[in-house]
């Protein structure tokens, strides 16, 4: 058996190959590059939307800038009157901005992860600031104080969460590689 190996790997080794078109390894290379160096665009997009979506959700529990989709306000009294006011706007944005770091930390693609983690700091700025012109959007009244704690609870939620999301996506793909 190990003859008819042997002796098709020589007849593969002694054969000429075939050569794809250009227009074929163009096409993978571009597929394969865009898979590994996603453009910042495409990356925002799907970050922006994943956001938005688990952001919608947390409102149903915290409703931030009072805005809230049950008017169930039990969760934000508490966080107001056990931390105060300031306390309780940064949690706000951590719970906001935060369980969506973490979802897109699983959902995206390594490429995207790996171009997010090059510019965390601009992606989540732009993240926060978004998200706080779509409050204003809806009508909702902003203090200045208020938001700027909101926005600091957002922004540090957002990359301390995004970062132990990505590792435990990494440690995870371990994991499962190990087993295999």
């Amino acid at each position: 058996m190990s003859n008819k190996f042997d002796n098709d790997f020589k007849e593969f080794m002694n054969s000429g190959g075939v050569t794809p078109p250009n227009e074929l390894d163009n096409k993978i290379l571009n597929y394969v590059k865009k898979d590994l160096d996603p453009s910042h665009i495409t990356v925002f997009s799907k970050l922006l939307g994943v956001q938005a979506f688990i952001g919608i959700l947390t409102m149903l529990f915290c409703p931030q800038f009072s805005l809230s989709l049950t008017n169930n306000h039990d969760v934000y009294h508490y966080f107001h009157y056990t931390f105060g006011e300031s306390v309780c706007m940064a949690i706000c944005g951590s719970i906001f901005i935060g369980s969506g770091a973490i979802f897109a930390s699983f959902l995206l693609s390594s490429g995207e992860i790996r171009k997010i983690s090059q510019s965390k700091y601009l992606y989540y700025f732009s993240i926060c600031s978004l998200s706080v012109l779509a409050f204003m959007l809806l009508g909702v009244e902003t203090y200045l104080k208020l938001t700027a704690f909101w926005v600091l609870g957002a922004f540090v939620s957002g990359l301390i969460l995004f970062e132990l999301g990505k590792k435990t996506k990494l440690l995870t793909q371990k994991q499962i590689k190990a087993r295999i």
